[in-house]
């Protein structure tokens, strides 16, 4: 797993933003960038490439002296970092994703997921992407912080992920998702099996919000925000 910190300054809390797969910094510095402007004050690590899902010794040691440590995870990242063994967690709050990342009832079809692993290319990342975005509009803006990695790599992350999920079993993660934002025209994790996976979990259902939540919330203080309500 690669980690990067947009903030370090020695704050009392952390933002742990684990992003979904195929990304890089590119969105976590833009949603800081945002956030930064509303005065965010946090600390901030964000943690993407789950071909493994270690994280750093020394980042490990850095995590310890937190006093609190909050959890934004959107997309696989959700499942994620419930399979990255990280110190106490005060909070957490999953965007668009599920703890059953390849599944027919609580997440992606296994089927589709196969297809996207046997076909991606540069070409079917283009399709990708407008389906996650939700619109040539959206995909316009979404260009503007695309990750800056190749069909080949995030195909490699891909597969990763299929082989950790086969082999994970149930989590034995000492913390649990807080609430669930769910947007009702995702096409990659359908909003149906969203539903399903986190009955008993407090939701924000956006009815026109597609995968890609961050043209709906703009900053990471309206993502926290959720958890109040």
């Amino acid at each position: 797993m690669k980690t990067v910190w947009l903030r370090k300054e020695g704050a009392e809390k952390l933002l742990l933003f684990f992003n979904g797969w195929g990304m890089d910094a590119r969105i976590g510095a833009h949603l800081f960038g945002e956030s930064r402007s509303e005065e965010f004050s946090d600390d901030l690590l964000l943690c993407y490439d789950y071909r493994t899902l270690e994280l750093a010794g020394d980042v490990m040691e850095e995590l310890a002296r937190y006093k609190d440590i909050i959890i934004i995870a959107w997309s696989f990242g959700v499942w994620a970092a419930q399979h990255t063994t990280l110190p106490p967690i005060t909070k957490a709050i999953a965007i668009n994703g599920t703890l059953y990342p390849v599944n027919a009832q609580k997440g992606i079809s296994p089927d589709v997921f196969q297809a996207t692993l046997s076909t991606w290319s540069e070409e079917s990342r283009h399709r990708f992407n407008r389906r996650m975005c939700g619109s040539g509009e959206a995909l316009a803006l979404f260009s503007s912080m695309s990750p800056d990695r190749t069909a080949a790599d995030q195909k490699e992350e891909l597969a990763r992920l299929k082989e950790h999920v086969q082999a994970s079993g149930t989590t034995s993660a000492a913390w649990s998702y807080d609430h669930a934002i769910i947007g009702g025209r995702d096409l990659v994790f359908p909003a149906q099996q969203q539903y399903q996976a986190w009955k008993g979990v407090p939701q924000t259902v956006i009815s026109d919000m597609p995968h890609f939540p961050f043209f709906h919330f703009r900053t990471l203080q309206e993502v926290l925000a959720c958890l109040k309500t």
